[in-house]
Order: C-alpha cells, then sequence, then structure tokens
C-alpha cells in the first residue's frame, strides 16, 4: 500500500539506495546537501505540549483523521512511546500508534514523549525523505479524549510482515542470504538518507524496521525504518565539534581521530 505525499523539486540528486533491487532508486531527492539539512530553527526546539503538537500538524498540513472513523483491531507492538494497532481507515489498513499516557508522578515522562511525537512527525514529513521508498509514511494524526489525558495518535503504514525480527524468525524464516543483503541494502538507504538531511536514527534495530510486499523485487519484500522518536538531529554547526540535539538535551559529540581510538 502506498501512497504519494508530494513531489521534490525538479532537477533534485537521486540518492541511490544500493546496487541491488531496490525500489525506484531515484524515487526521492534532495537538492543539495544544505537544503536537505533537517536544521530550521522552528523544527528543532524543544516541545512541551499538545499546543505544539497543534502548530506542528498545522505546519506540516498533515491530514485529521477523526477517533470515530478509525475500526481498531489487535495490537502489534509497543515501545517506550507508542502503543500500536492495526486499524481500517475507510477501507484501508493502516496502523496507529497511540501515545502511552500512564500517568507519572514526574509529567516530563509525558513531556519526553510529546517530545518525541513532535520529533517523528518532522523527519517523516521532511520534503526529502517523506517519500522515500524505505521510510515509513505518516498519513494523518487525531486526537484521543478517551484516556486518562488528551493524547495524540498518528496514523502510519501498516507492515503485513511485521518487524525484521519477526520476518526473520516467523514469516520468512528461509530466507536466504542475498534476500537478507537486499533488505540490509534497504536500511543502509534510508540510514544514508537520513544523515544527508543532519539527521541521526540513534535506534536501529531488528525491532524498528518493518516489512512490507514488493511484487517488483526477487525477495518480494522491502524494509522501510520507522521509530524516529528519539533521533539526534545535526543543528548545523559549522565548528568541528558538531552539537546535537536528542529529546530537547544537547550533547557534545567529539569527532577527532584519537577520541575515536580511545572509544
Amino acid at each position: 500500500m502506498e501512497m504519494e505525499q508530494g513531489q521534490i523539486n525538479d532537477g533534485a540528486l537521486s540518492i541511490a539506495s544500493t546496487q541491488t533491487w531496490n525500489t525506484f532508486l531515484s524515487r526521492t531527492s534532495v537538492s543539495s546537501l544544505s537544503s536537505a539539512a533537517f536544521s530550521n530553527p522552528h523544527l528543532t526546539g524543544r516541545a512541551n505540549g499538545l499546543d505544539e503538537v497543534l502548530n506542528t500538524v498545522k505546519a506540516l498540513s498533515l491530514r485529521r483523521i477523526p477517533y470515530e472513523e478509525i475500526e481498531r483491531q489487535d495490537v502489534v507492538g509497543e515501545g517506550e512511546t507508542f502503543v500500536v494497532e492495526r486499524c481500517v481507515v475507510r477501507n484501508q489498513i493502516l496502523a496507529i500508534k497511540h501515545l502511552k499516557t500512564n500517568l507519572s508522578p514526574d509529567d516530563s515522562v509525558f513531556r519526553r514523549r510529546i517530545q518525541s511525537v513532535i520529533l517523528e512527525l518532522r523527519i517523516m514529513r521532511h520534503a526529502p525523505l517523506r517519500s522515500h521508498p524505505n521510510i515509513l509514511t505518516v498519513f494523518g494524526y487525531g486526537w484521543n479524549m478517551g484516556a486518562s489525558r488528551i493524547a495524540p495518535y498518528l496514523l502510519v503504514q501498516y507492515a503485513p510482515y511485521g518487524t525484521l525480527r519477526q520476518y526473520l524468525q516467523h514469516t520468512k524464516p528461509e530466507t536466504s542470504i542475498t534476500q537478507k543483503e537486499i533488505l540490509i541494502g534497504d536500511v543502509a538507504a534510508a540510514t544514508s538518507a537520513l544523515h544527508l538531511c543532519g539527521i541521526i536514527h540513534g535506534d536501529i534495530k531488528l525491532d524498528n524496521v518493518l516489512i512490507f510486499h514488493s511484487w517488483d523485487r526477487p525477495s518480494k519484500s522491502i524494509a522501510k525504518i520507522s521509530d524516529f522518536g528519539h533521533s539526534l538531529v545535526v543543528t548545523g554547526s559549522e565548528d568541528s565539534e558538531r552539537y546535537l540535539k536528542y529529546g530537547g538535551t544537547f550533547m557534545l559529540v567529539l569527532t577527532s581521530p584519537p577520541f575515536l581510538l580511545r572509544r
């Protein structure tokens, strides 16, 4: 299930995913590193509440899908920030990501999760990334009024084959080395595109890679990375020491060779 999310500027430089079987190698493009950079202060600033979620979805022109239009089905996953369910919206199978709202004595937990929601939205809707074949697509958002507190939810592509871990262990345990290499190439393609935009995913693992059906590949499957809420965003500093933002906290990353050797 693919939905086109817009066009990138003409004459842009194609991001080649791998030299293996990728779906439309030049489908996602960036004009240059500077224009692709995820460096707008409005997009990388702190987010502390639901009002910032509203500002974000408005700035990104994201469609609101009312809760009553969603037919919830099985739970398919759970992480630190979301509980994910399969659902049906207007005869389409999607995944709904419910923000966790379990009460905590420290309200900073909820604020941190709100920050993750906003960062995830901004990355998936970032123009050079939102049509990339190896990055999960977000279709809409909404508000859950029935939880312990008002909380946003996201509607994204549903992965019928589950995570890469589930795919390798249960769905297709007989997957060949060549097919695995193709899926690894998909992950590398998405990671490369993120890096061109100054974004470091920060949590690439089997459980954050989702597998979809694809007719035009030998493996009949394609991998897409997901869960961008804990990504690192390069602020664009021209110094040799780059500052990164991780969940609203600045981190100094030392890139000199002696430091790397000591690590």
